[in-house]
């Protein structure tokens, strides 16, 4: 298998401690070419994976031994599944003979993942020329699977013992299979009905969720957006920055009436990516729906009909499909007021914004926050947690567009923010900071039991005593003791965490000490540092709702 990964230029291994799993720690620590990173919580070890990948944007192996070990891996793999990040699950098995007849760490691992990778294949333990052969295909198939659908595999290997023997040289050369990529096409006279509608209306909105876009995507779409028909929304998690788009949604139209939505909305909506953050964009875009919904990209099993009124699905990567639709037809509506009418409430929004938050005085998440984001330095990177964080991350209009940032939100889970963040730190040579919330670390506190975290990583620590997102996203009022089962609520801090494994540490409860610890917060450091952040004293769910009543 090693020849067949070099051959494909896959190079990280994250290895979790096993027996069974022996042969594969020998096989891949013998190659020099190999990164090999040891990580002994398999939950842990799939999200430090992710964050790798997540960066490099090629596979990286995973491997563990059988057994309960294995299911450790699930929620890795169904973020890396939604998020279309590449894995590659390598894991040991007993031999199917011994599987259900009570032997130690034996499940049912053949198939384990079915629903959540690309594919899954169970290798032989026939070591005739003819199981050479067959094993080699199912890698290759598997691996280029991963490599053109940006997915997660599954391979499952059965061993028999003994399991430590080790050889000297190679004895069999595996075969290496390539595949090329290609890309799409579209046949002009399969679109121009699209076209004319595209002509047709002055109200266009395209709409960026969950992506990880080509290199001329963000210059294609600056070029749309001197359109004046048309208005580019993107997420946190869309990776397109710039002044040119519209990028903290939730600013401009939480508490917005349905009259004045209406005003607003658009004749087109064309969506590229998956996962939306923001539930008011949703609920809008499905209670009053535009007259076409357009979704471009690929590697979709079912139709991606998030608002439920979809029109055209255009199977193709979302940049040739600008390249060909829009780019050689040189589509321009001059008339239309459509983005003037989007830019003039952006601007009531953010005079709202900046007033507020010089008015409000307390050392609430919302401020804090705020505060935090300014601070972060320019060409570094941003991981945030999920839950409350990343929405406040929406909120923030000053965003630096050096700064590039990212979030679980392929099953929007708080498992793995820690591990995943570590994961992209050693795999850059830039600063990474992890902005996550208190339920979300101590859940991912096993993250920090990793050998290989960089110097100059760095996390901050907003600890509310519990988390607010509950408090928030209830619409109805819900009795004290009903709440206790949503929060977690805690007297916990991180300074015992930290002690143990060696990180510098600091608390702060107020702004004075909070700025101060800022500025020299990103500096050089023997050791990675853990900033927390007390928010504790307020009320931040009424405090945010306060916030976003008062710019509405």
């Amino acid at each position: 298998m090693g020849e067949i990964l070099k051959a494909k230029s896959i190079f990280n291994i994250i290895i979790s401690p096993g027996s069974r799993n022996a042969p594969i720690i020998i096989h891949f620590t013998q190659y020099k070419n190999f990164k090999t990173y040891s990580i002994v919580d398999e939950r842990c070890a799939g999200f430090f994976a992710l964050g790798i990948a997540q960066q490099i944007r090629k596979p990286v192996v995973i491997s563990c031994t059988s057994g309960s070990a294995v299911v450790n891996y699930y929620p890795a793999i169904t973020e890396a599944f939604f998020q279309n990040i590449p894995l590659i699950l390598v894991t040991a098995d007993r031999p199917k003979k011994i599987i259900d007849v009570f032997e130690g760490q034996s499940i049912k691992q053949e198939n384990i993942f079915q629903k959540h990778v690309e594919v899954s294949v169970q290798l032989t333990e026939d070591d005739s020329e003819l199981g050479i052969w067959y094993n080699d295909r199912l890698i290759n198939e598997s691996i280029n699977k991963c490599i053109l659908k940006n997915k997660p595999i599954h391979i499952n290997i059965p061993f028999s013992e003994p399991l430590y023997n080790t050889i000297d040289h190679l004895q069999v050369k595996p075969k290496i299979i390539k595949t090329v990529p290609v890309k799409n096409y579209i046949e002009t006279c399969n679109y121009k009905k699209e076209q004319d509608i595209w002509k047709k209306y002055e109200k266009k909105m395209i709409l960026l969720g969950l992506y990880y876009p080509e290199k001329n995507m963000e210059k294609v779409l600056r070029k749309l957006s001197l359109d004046p028909s048309i208005v580019i929304f993107t997420e946190t998690t869309s990776h397109v920055y710039g002044q040119f788009f519209f990028s903290n949604i939730d600013v401009l139209i939480f508490n917005m009436n349905p009259k004045k939505w209406i005003s607003f909305k658009p004749h087109i909506l064309l969506t590229v990516g998956t996962n939306i953050i923001s539930k008011k964009i949703k609920f809008l875009l499905r209670k009053y729906p535009p007259i076409y919904h357009w979704h471009i990209g690929t590697n979709y099993e079912n139709y991606p009909d998030t608002y439920y009124k979809l029109t055209t699905y255009w199977p193709i990567d979302p940049e040739s499909f600008f390249e060909i639709f829009y780019n050689s037809n040189n589509i321009l509506i001059s008339t239309s007021d459509y983005r003037k009418k989007w830019e003039k409430l952006r601007k009531e929004r953010i005079k709202k914004h900046k007033f507020f938050l010089k008015k409000e005085k307390s050392f609430s998440d919302l401020k804090v926050l705020f505060f935090v984001f300014k601070s972060i330095p320019n060409n570094t990177i941003l991981q945030l947690g999920n839950s409350m964080i990343v929405r406040y991350y929406q909120l923030f209009y000053e965003k630096k567009y050096s700064i590039k940032s990212y979030c679980n939100r392929g099953t929007s889970g708080i498992d793995g923010c820690v591990s995943t963040a570590i994961g992209s730190a050693i795999t850059i040579k830039k600063t990474v900071t992890l902005i996550v919330g208190d339920i979300s670390f101590f859940y991912d506190s096993n993250a920090l039991w990793n050998n290989y975290i960089p110097k100059n990583f760095r996390i901050i620590l907003i600890n509310n005593g519990g988390g607010n997102i509950f408090r928030f996203i209830s619409e109805k009022k819900l009795p004290e003791k009903i709440f206790n089962f949503f929060e977690t609520k805690h007297i916990f801090n991180a300074e015992k965490i930290c002690e143990m494994y060696n990180w510098k540490y600091e608390r702060v409860y107020d702004q004075y000490t909070l700025k101060k610890s800022l500025s020299f917060f990103w500096k050089r450091s023997k050791k990675p540092c853990l900033l927390e952040i007390d928010t504790k004293k307020y009320n931040n769910a009424k405090i945010l709702r306060k916030y976003l009543s008062y710019l509405s």
